[in-house]
């Protein structure tokens, strides 16, 4: 990552790095309904079963104390470890792995100049396939976990407006319970648009790969562009990126410790914003302290409009079900 938006040199060390779990997609998600309204279906699950779920099906590899270069070895013998189970074969399996990195270090580095000098976020026009959708997400989504971090530390750019209920509808399960892994999605799907879902969990290279701030759940969704403009000869679907909600939780019921909000994130999250001159005060909103006990779902997001990101807004928090 290169969150503070300076020319760097390719041997110089990143001042963040964003680990990302292994992306699944929710197919069955309406176009009608953005990042914020998915959020407010999965807290009415509840504190408990929310997390359990999310941290089942994406978990995150402790990475402390390891290189850059064992990590990223680690990764590729995973892929072929995996790919032995499967048609295409080992080799393939690692040659598709290292295909989404070199994308996704392509997609971080594209237009970055121009939008720094010109403050216009354009993003690409270019029609995207389903494993393309999250590579060209990256830089904003960047932008927006460090807006999360300073969420995290309780000095927010900007203060929730107002908490809201969670939306249960009956006979509901969780809204994960569609998901399956990118991967594994069918390309013929018909749903009028989809939803991919990661966890992230900011790192900082300097202090072997620490936790910086607790984990964040993004959802990135994509709409599939009109099929007489998709003349493509590999006629595979192609999509456009609608919109990206970053949330994490507000843990205020005490009770059993919870892996998304504790003192250490919040004073990692501090220490790291305080050390690159971000930690300063966002004007605050007037506001009543929260009702002690209730657990909240914090989010903010982000919609493209004519090809460009538009500034990302916070949303309402989510008073989860209890």
């Amino acid at each position: 990552m290169n969150p503070l938006n300076t020319a760097v040199l390719r041997k110089d060390t990143p001042k963040l790095a964003m680990q990302i779990s292994k992306p699944f997609v929710l197919p069955s998600i309406p176009s009608s309904m953005n990042g914020f309204e998915l959020f407010q279906r999965m807290a009415a699950v509840g504190l408990e079963e929310f997390t359990s779920k999310i941290l089942s099906m994406m978990p995150m590899e402790e990475l402390v104390g390891k290189t850059a270069e064992q990590i990223a070895f680690e990764g590729i013998a995973s892929a072929i470890i995996q790919g032995r189970n499967k048609e295409g074969g080992a080799s393939s399996s690692a040659a598709e792995t290292v295909a989404v990195v070199k994308s996704m270090a392509t997609a971080m580095n594209t237009s970055r100049n121009e939008r720094i000098s010109t403050g216009i976020w354009n993003i690409s026009d270019k029609p995207l396939t389903v494993d393309e959708i999250l590579a060209f997400t990256l830089q904003k989504m960047e932008a927006m976990t460090v807006e999360a971090l300073k969420i995290q530390a309780d000095i927010p750019e900007e203060e929730a407006p107002f908490d809201v209920s969670a939306i249960k509808k009956e006979d509901d399960g969780h809204p994960l319970d569609s998901a399956v892994p990118l991967e594994d999605w069918t390309k013929d799907d018909k749903s009028d648009s989809i939803m991919i879902s990661v966890v992230i969990q900011l790192r900082d290279p300097l202090r072997q790969f620490e936790a910086v701030g607790g984990p964040m759940i993004a959802l990135v969704q994509a709409v599939p562009i009109d099929e007489e403009t998709n003349n493509f000869d590999d006629e595979e679907k192609k999509f456009k990126i609608a919109c990206l909600a970053i949330g994490g939780l507000k843990v205020r019921s005490g009770g059993r410790k919870n892996t998304w909000d504790t003192e250490k994130q919040k004073l990692t999250a501090m220490q790291w914003l305080v050390a690159y001159g971000l930690g300063k005060m966002g004007k605050k909103a007037k506001k009543s302290s929260p009702l002690k006990g209730q657990d909240l779902l914090w989010s903010i997001s982000s919609r493209v409009m004519a090809d460009m990101w538009l500034k990302s807004i916070r949303n309402p928090d989510i008073k989860f079900i209890m």
